[in-house]
């Protein structure tokens, strides 16, 4: 009945609902790694996918996102939280993930 008054609509918005994945480089130490991320896991599972590329041991790292656009403005961020989804970081093609070793001395305690 609307059809026959109105016609047909044009569709409203082209909605994507795939899994979106952006390539980035994995900085740590001296090697880059060519890495490709789906967007919608967490950081917790790309510290994951991590150990097994980088094949490192224990859970000594610490994730930083730079972000090739604003990196000059503002810095690395720190990719602290283990549940939030990486498509919340904005990344992009081209876009860095540094990988650093915790630090050993801030869980020991020091006398002076």
């Amino acid at each position: 009945m609307l059809v026959s008054k109105y016609g047909e609509l044009a569709p409203l918005a082209e909605v994507d609902l795939r899994p979106h994945c952006t390539t980035v480089e994995v900085l740590w130490g001296e090697r880059v790694e060519t890495l490709g991320l789906r967007l919608e896991q967490t950081v917790g599972d790309l510290k994951r996918q991590l150990r097994g590329l980088l094949q490192l041991t224990g859970h000594g790292v610490r994730l930083f996102y730079i972000n090739r656009d604003m990196c000059a403005v503002l810095g690395p961020e720190e990719m602290k939280c283990g549940s939030r989804a990486l498509h919340s970081y904005s990344i992009r093609d081209g876009d860095q993930i540094l990988v650093v070793p915790r630090d050993k001395s801030r869980c020991s305690s020091s006398t002076q």
